[in-house]
């Protein structure tokens, strides 16, 4: 049997070594990032203005030391015309290096050196003739733009296919020197060209995983910041939506909530003095996560101080003071709510539906659900400025046995693998299937039933039940 001896491919060690390595690379980083005199990169650098000053005025210095050597090669060599030009060439970048932080645009510096260095080397060729490898800068600042002003492809477009036609015309030109010079010389030209080029791409290079790294390192102290307090927003509100176990005269109540993620956007409500239950409340807040689930924290008081500040009032009205309020106090915050507002009579209830769900009446006497529609006369939801609300009352009776079921739509909405809701029949099937147990019981079946029908898919809402029954 052919095939390498585990023993000796020892992976968890290569593992290690590879850990080690990389453990080794963030130390350097992190003590040029915060030990050193680079630490500006981590300030200075985050922009992309403030980066494409840096490389330019980089790139102009490495141009001058360039140029300053071929101007001691030019004249040692005796080459005058290109010694002549490489004057003009030193102080051009040295100008660069001095004022192009002072120019308005990037541009305008980027367009003098780029065409300096087209020249030097269209010049360079005419004197010197061609020679592989003497163009890689021409090309390299015409591809420099797509990163520098990678917004405005107007500028950097032309100017890619032109340094990239110009150096693939030169790279493939066979011009003779009018100089003689050694072989030696020749190479050594052209690994100069080469050298700017290559240390130009590695500062690109290291100035980008720097601040790359600069970037990652804050989002994931903002993101361990953020869940910290997510979990402590999640534990405020739980607490602050807890409700005793109370065993209230006439009616059993139970209710079920799942948040899609640590804070929900669902608030449930049960209003009652002592033993006495006086009404039940389900909204659902526009959006998900944090900000919806702080305005549920917002609302509750608000729904609650509305709901007993004028015992005789009509409920719809008790509703329309509540959307007034809301939208007061919620200022300039986008999301809204639906929901239901019930009130409950000694034989019936009085309910009020802001564009939420249709609830469910569970009659005993004839074993059947019905949906409870919303009257045709009233519209709107609640907390949605700028948007007319006109809410009606329904009364419903409720004779000894009778369920009223309240949900939030991520019930319905929920989607098993095969991308199918379990919708409104399923949820009448279980709620009949489950009718002769303790509310508090149907509550945990109908979930279950819930939960395996979405198997192990991750829910796409919050989830909220309330079940109300007429004692018998």
């Amino acid at each position: 049997m052919s095939g390498v001896d585990p023993s000796i491919c020892d992976f968890a060690s290569i593992e290690n070594h590879i850990n080690t390595i990389k453990n080794y690379f963030m130390e350097i980083l992190e003590i040029l990032l915060y030990n050193s005199n680079m630490a500006f990169f981590t300030q200075n650098l985050i922009s992309a203005e403030s980066r494409t000053k840096f490389i330019i005025q980089l790139t102009s210095f490495f141009s001058l030391v360039y140029h300053i050597s071929i101007l001691i090669l030019t004249f040692v060599l005796k080459v005058y015309p290109i010694f002549l030009y490489n004057i003009i060439s030193v102080s051009v970048f040295a100008f660069l290096l001095i004022y192009s932080s002072k120019f308005k645009s990037d541009i305008y510096p980027y367009l003098i050196g780029l065409s300096e260095i087209v020249v030097h080397q269209i010049l360079a060729t005419y004197f010197l003739g061609t020679f592989p490898g003497f163009y890689y800068f021409i090309l390299l600042m015409g591809l420099m733009p797509f990163i520098l002003f990678d917004n405005n492809y107007k500028f950097s477009l032309p100017i890619g296919i032109v340094a990239g036609l110009t150096f693939i015309s030169y790279e493939n030109l066979e011009v003779a020197s009018k100089y003689e010079l050694s072989p030696i010389v020749m190479q050594s030209l052209r690994y100069m060209n080469m050298g700017i080029t290559i240390g130009t791409i590695i500062t690109m290079l290291v100035v980008f995983t720097l601040v790359v790294y600069k970037i990652e390192n804050n989002l994931q102290n903002k993101n361990e910041s953020l869940n910290k307090e997510i979990k402590l927003a999640s534990v405020v509100q739980q607490n602050f939506f807890r409700l005793e176990p109370i065993d209230f005269d006439d009616w059993e109540v139970a209710y079920y909530n799942q948040p899609m993620a640590a804070v929900s956007g669902d608030l449930f409500d049960i209003y009652h003095r002592q033993n006495n239950i006086d009404g039940i409340g389900i909204f659902d807040i526009s959006g998900h996560g944090l900000a919806s689930g702080l305005v549920t924290m917002l609302v509750k008081n608000i729904i609650h101080q509305e709901f007993y500040k004028i015992a005789d009032t009509d409920l719809a009205e008790i509703l329309s003071r509540i959307n007034t309020r809301i939208i007061q106090e919620k200022a300039d915050i986008e999301n809204y709510l639906t929901g239901i507002l019930v009130r409950i009579g000694s034989d019936k209830i009085e309910l009020v539906n802001a564009g939420h769900p249709f609830p469910i009446l569970y009659k005993s006497k004839q074993k059947e659900c019905f949906f409870v529609e919303r009257l045709t006369s009233s519209i709107g939801v609640i907390g949605m400025s700028g948007m007319t609300a006109s809410y009606k009352s329904q009364f419903v009776r409720m004779d000894p046995g009778d369920e009223l079921i309240l949900y939030t739509d991520g019930i319905t909405d929920m989607e098993n693998d095969k991308k199918i809701t379990f919708g409104k029949d399923n949820l009448i099937a279980s709620i009949k299937k489950n009718v002769n147990a303790t509310v508090k019981q149907q509550i945990l079946n109908i979930s279950k039933d819930i939960l395996n029908f979405k198997t192990s898919v991750p829910s796409n809402d919050d989830v909220t039940m309330m079940i109300l029954r007429r004692k018998a």
